[in-house]
């Protein structure tokens, strides 16, 4: 693994670049900055670890930037749209320079139109790897003049199952260019699938400059999530993102809330695409303080100072915490994650423990873990049988199971 000295200057940057971040006004690079902004810009390919919320996005915007108006020509994958307009906001946020040659293809929007954009100059292409596919059926040669590939929430990339599309994007590029990945948890078996060609690796397990307080609570009945969530809601002073598991949920507890007096907004992947950027400008502008969302907003999208996450069902798999979490703590500011256990969680619940390593932080009113075990343990059995004998009795009416 390489370090590189992290100095707390920016003054290792090109003069271009330090006048954008100084603009912006940047007071410091964070570790991911100060160990992978220089080579990025000598042209190293790498892989690069990191949490979420530590500035990935400026480690490749600012050589892009940098290079104008050469239009060196970069592609930019991304796993969602909202994340693919994110990082062209903070593109264009650098200079008004960058607007005139950035291009976008993600769903939601007319193909024919992406497609003519395309064929005009850009130096920076944002896509997803499905849209952008439909993209390469017409225009074959699109990506043969590519400088610079970046891939952005490489995690998330897999996790929705893009890793196919991306071998299949693959070839469009030239052998020499270079690669940049970004994730803010470990995909080395993913890497070795995928011929990305050889890739340095930096790993910066810290950074997030803010403390970030976890605490899990073990619930005997699911009935008392809305009474904690109304209490944590009322305490938290600043925005916060109520995580729960699909989108009817998202919609019932985002009336539930209305209907208490909270000013609240829902996100999720089967809203419009209207519904879904009013919903996520409104949070960030701040006209209302509460996001309940599905795991679309855990990845990747910059909704400003989050003070508060609640996972008011519990994540899938340990990534999806870390993501879920990194919403909170952010641009040294100090977050809250609460986590409720309710006594169908035993499956995710273990998961998270493994992914921690260590007891997990716990709510000292709620930290009946060993008894939850067992009466989620019993709840849980109850279910495969009950699912077993169904399957029995399908089989022997002679339907499918």
């Amino acid at each position: 693994m390489t370090r590189r000295s992290t100095g707390t200057a920016w003054n290792f940057l090109p003069a271009r670049a330090l006048e954008a971040v100084q603009r912006l006004n940047f007071s410091k690079p964070t570790p991911v900055q100060t160990e992978c902004l220089s080579p990025a810009f000598t042209g190293e390919s790498f892989a690069a670890v990191a949490p979420t919320g530590t500035g990935k996005t400026l480690v490749y915007g600012l050589p892009i930037f940098s290079t104008l108006p050469s239009f060196r020509r970069n592609l930019i994958l991304v796993p969602t749209r909202e994340l693919g307009y994110q990082v062209s906001q903070m593109l264009q946020a650098l200079s008004p320079e960058v607007r005139s040659g950035l291009a976008v293809c993600v769903g939601g929007h007319s193909l024919d139109a992406q497609r003519r954009s395309v064929r005009g100059d850009w130096h920076s292409l944002i896509a997803t790897p499905g849209r952008l596919l439909d993209v390469l059926t017409y225009e074959p040669s699109l990506l043969k003049n590519i400088h610079r590939l970046v891939l952005d929430e490489f995690d998330r990339l897999i996790d929705l199952g893009f890793e196919e599309q991306i071998a299949a994007i693959l070839p469009h590029l030239p052998a020499k260019r270079q690669t940049l990945l970004f994730s803010a948890t470990d995909t080395d078996a993913a890497l070795e699938r995928l011929p990305l060609g050889k890739l340095k690796r930096y790993e910066i397990l810290s950074g997030k400059n803010a403390p970030l307080t976890e605490q899990f609570y073990f619930l005997k009945s699911n009935r008392r999530k809305n009474e904690l969530l109304e209490a944590a809601l009322k305490e938290n002073k600043g925005q916060a993102i109520v995580f729960v598991s699909n989108r009817e949920k998202v919609n019932h507890l985002n009336g539930l809330l209305k209907l208490r007096g909270f000013k609240s907004g829902a996100l999720h992947g089967d809203r419009l695409q209207r519904e879904r950027a009013l919903a996520y400008q409104g949070f960030k502008e701040g006209r209302f303080k509460i996001l309940v969302a599905t795991d679309l907003a855990g990845r990747g999208l910059d909704v400003g100072e989050v003070d508060l996450v609640v996972n008011y069902d519990l994540p899938r798999t340990f990534k999806d915490y870390v993501h879920r979490s990194g919403r909170a703590a952010r641009r040294a500011q100090p977050g809250q994650c609460l986590s409720f256990a309710g006594p169908d969680d035993y499956l995710q619940l273990l998961k998270l423990e493994a992914g921690f390593n260590s007891p997990l932080p716990c709510h000292p009113d709620y930290a009946h873990r060993d008894l939850w075990l067992v009466q989620a343990k019993r709840v849980h059995d109850g279910k495969v049988r009950e699912s077993e004998r169904a399957d029995y009795i399908r089989r022997e009416q002679g339907l499918k199971t």
